[in-house]
């Protein structure tokens, strides 16, 4: 594969490699722009059905690479065939392994996936930052009051990564629920500065204090956060490597 900068906390690692230990998460980051090949044959009927779908090259190939690495990813801790991992999904459409064992979650945007894996509810959500010339109008109709006023108060050239922080902080929350486009963003809050936290929860469904929420920007360019229903998680970045 193509070498993309990341972080250097993420350390090239493959499938299999490493081990998950009781109070673990691991998170990896896969480059998708590399050459597809190596994953030929590694999807499921249903997976590769929709990879035909997709009308372009590059759509194709990420979609093949992220879901491929997911694949060899998952096979590496339960020891098995990429090709026998089976999935099931919840009634939002989220996937977990068939059997149970692992929670997991998927993000990818631009040409990075990141993957998280632990035995907690997880949910994680990468975005390749671009300049959003509607960024405050969004803000002002999804993030909470207080989250918006915090967004407001800063500094021109100081809010396009502080809304992504923003963003993919509420965005990994529900994901790790489950629960899609059901859930509305300023039911919770989220902190936006460098410091990953969960703020507030006001419909009181959930305590904050039992959820992680953590920072896992990959590199120049993208923001990436994971939030996961576990607390003082012991955490691993790891590259793709397989």
């Amino acid at each position: 594969m193509t070498e993309l900068p990341l972080d250097s906390s993420f350390v090239a690692a493959a499938p299999g490699s490493v081990q998950l230990e009781d109070g673990a998460l691991h998170v990896w980051a896969v480059p998708l722009d590399g050459d597809p090949a190596p994953f030929d044959g590694l999807l499921c009927a249903v997976e590769e059905d929709r990879l035909a779908r997709f009308r372009f090259a590059d759509h194709r190939r990420r979609y093949q690479i992220s879901h491929g690495a997911l694949r060899r990813i998952l096979a590496g801790y339960l020891q098995q065939d990429p090709r026998a991992i089976g999935f099931r999904h919840g009634p939002r459409g989220k996937p977990f392994l068939d059997g149970g064992g692992l929670s997991f979650n998927l993000s990818h945007s631009g040409q990075l996936a990141l993957v998280a894996v632990t035995s907690e509810e997880v949910g994680v959500d990468v975005e390749k930052a671009r300049r959003l010339d509607s960024l405050m109008q969004i803000a002002e109709r999804h993030f909470s009051d207080r989250e918006f006023g915090a967004l407001r108060a800063l500094a021109q050239g100081d809010r396009e990564l502080a809304f992504y922080r923003c963003w993919t902080r509420k965005e990994a929350y529900i994901k790790a629920l489950g629960e899609g486009l059901s859930l509305a963003l300023d039911s919770f809050e989220v902190s936006i500065c460098e410091q990953a936290e969960f703020v507030a929860c006001h419909d009181g469904r959930e305590d904050p204090a039992a959820w992680s929420m953590l920072d896992v920007s990959p590199g120049a360019g993208y923001v990436g956060a994971v939030a996961a229903r576990a607390s003082g998680l012991l955490v691993k970045k790891l590259r793709f490597a397989g």
